[in-house]
Order: C-alpha cells, then sequence, then structure tokens
C-alpha cells in the first residue's frame, strides 16, 4: 500500500517536470521570435530613415543650387533704347528662364569695339550702317544669311510747337540770325546724320555759329521748347509723341537717305538657343507694332 502511493507520488513529480519544462521551452521559441520580429522592425525602421535623410539631403542640395537663366547679349544703337527697353520687358515676361543683358552705343564705337574684340559676348547685333555691317560679315562675327534690314528711321527738322517763323525747311536758309541745335555728332547717330545734312548744304551758307551740338536728344528738345535755338534737327523717332514740337520737313533725300536699321546674329548662335528666340522675336507681329508705335516704319 506504502509502495504504490510511492510511486504515485514520483509518476505525479516527474509529470509536473516535464509540463514545466515545455512551457519554459514555449515561452523561450515565443521570446525568440518577439526579438527576431523586433530586430526587423528596427532594421526597417533604420532603413527607412535613411532613405528619409538621403532625400532630405537632395531637397536641400536642389534648393541651395537653383537653375540659372540663360542670358542673352545684345549689342544696340544708342537710338534704339526707348524701343527696345520695351521690347526686352515683353520677352522676358513671356519667356521664363531668359534673360537679356543689352550694350547701347553709337553705331560706330559698337562696330569697332566688335571688330577690336572689345565685345566678345555680342549674340545679337542690332544697328544702323551699311559698312559697319559689312566690315563685321567680313570680319566673320555676323552670320551673313541671318543679317536683315528691319526698320526705317529718317531725321527731321523740328521747331517749338508755338514757333511761326519757321514753316518750311527753307526758312532755316533765308535768316542769318536762325540757330539750330543738333546732338553732338560723336555721341548720337541723329547727330552724325545731321552733320552729314549740314555739310551737304554748305552752299546755302548757314552759319556755323547758330549751330549747338548739345550732349544728348533731351537738351536738343529743351533748347528749343525754351527758345534757346530756333529749330534742331532730330530722329522723328526722338519727337513722335512730344506734343511740344512739331515736324517741319524731313531731311531731303536727295543729300540725306532714311536711316535703315539692320538685325544680325552671331556666328555662334545655334538653332533652337536662347538667343535665337529672342531674335525671332524682334522679327515677329508683336515686336512690329511695338516698333510702329514708337514712330519707325517697318
Amino acid at each position: 500500500m506504502i509502495r504504490k502511493n510511492v510511486l504515485g507520488w514520483a509518476l505525479l513529480l516527474s509529470l509536473c517536470v516535464i509540463l514545466a519544462a515545455c512551457s519554459n521551452n514555449d515561452e523561450s521559441s515565443d521570446n525568440e521570435s518577439e526579438t527576431d520580429e523586433t530586430r526587423e522592425t528596427e532594421t526597417s525602421t533604420k532603413e527607412e530613415a535613411e532613405d528619409a535623410s538621403e532625400e532630405a539631403d537632395d531637397t536641400v542640395e536642389e534648393a541651395q543650387v537653383p537653375e540659372e537663366d540663360e542670358v542673352v547679349h545684345v549689342t544696340v544703337e544708342q537710338s534704339l533704347e526707348d524701343v527696345m527697353n520695351e521690347l526686352i520687358v515683353h520677352f522676358e515676361e513671356n519667356n521664363e528662364g531668359i534673360k537679356i543683358d543689352v550694350q547701347y552705343g553709337h553705331t560706330t564705337s559698337l562696330t569697332e569695339d566688335l571688330i577690336e574684340g572689345n565685345d566678345q559676348v555680342m549674340d545679337i547685333y542690332f544697328s544702323s550702317d551699311d559698312d559697319g555691317y559689312d566690315s563685321l560679315v567680313d570680319a566673320g562675327i555676323l552670320n551673313q544669311l541671318a543679317t536683315k534690314y528691319l526698320l526705317i528711321n529718317e531725321l527731321v527738322l523740328v521747331t517749338d510747337a508755338d514757333n511761326d517763323d519757321i514753316s518750311t525747311y527753307n526758312d532755316i536758309f533765308s535768316n542769318d540770325d536762325t540757330s539750330l541745335a543738333i546732338v553732338d555728332p560723336e555721341e548720337s547717330l541723329s547727330g552724325t546724320y545731321a552733320e552729314e545734312l549740314i555739310q551737304g548744304e554748305e552752299d546755302k551758307n548757314l552759319n556755323p555759329e547758330s549751330i549747338q551740338a548739345l550732349e544728348n536728344t533731351d537738351s536738343v528738345v529743351e533748347e528749343i521748347t525754351q527758345g534757346d535755338s530756333d529749330a534742331g534737327f532730330l530722329l522723328r523717332t526722338d519727337v513722335s509723341d512730344n506734343e511740344d514740337l512739331k515736324i517741319i520737313s524731313r531731311a531731303p533725300r536727295s543729300i540725306l537717305s532714311p536711316l535703315v536699321y539692320g538685325l544680325g546674329l552671331s556666328h555662334s548662335v545655334e538653332d533652337g538657343s536662347a538667343a535665337r528666340a529672342f531674335y525671332d522675336f524682334l522679327q515677329s507681329e508683336e515686336a512690329l507694332e511695338i516698333y510702329t508705335n514708337y514712330g519707325y516704319i517697318v
């Protein structure tokens, strides 16, 4: 009887040991599974964090290095400044990413600078001088096939709007006391042409002392409107919208031909470039309308 009880207790104790061992094994397995999952989660999170960091670095780098605008370099006769400034504003507003860099000057000096290599970044040339264009083509600076005449301007005789003493071109030669104002020929295309006209009329005995060569167009306008000079020679486009002046006559064609502005393109300009786009725009219907508003003949 005692032996049976001992065996029973022994069997019960063994069963408890076995169950305990199984329970420990299950918990160990669960712990190992949870550890593996934790490691996988941590690895995934780390990789995602690294990817996010790289993307952030790329974004910062892109923000720190913005894309630069394409720059078109244009060399332009000084007398075209007003209309060209408006054309540039219009073009840039409609062509994001393109900027126009313009250099203004007297035709003679602009041509000399290009031939002597002082202006080496010119893409487009817009001026008035047949000899100058021929020289630039011969020097290999301008593309002859892309050089064309575009606008016409002319020299005119003007007086103050209230001046009734001068009503015809010949009136300036009928009185030795008549005073004239022109722009300095060294500074302006209108002055160069005015000087040529005066030299062509030298047989009419115009008094040289009665002619003043002033710094710029504004100075000539002021000289005439204030009554310090009886009349003056300016470009038609200089006075087309000035109500204080009136045009008496254009310069005689027998002495002075109209001014013809030509448009030229550098040999280095390629099709599809920003420079080519602006060159084409300067000949567009839109641009031609703007030239007309400034008094040019197109």
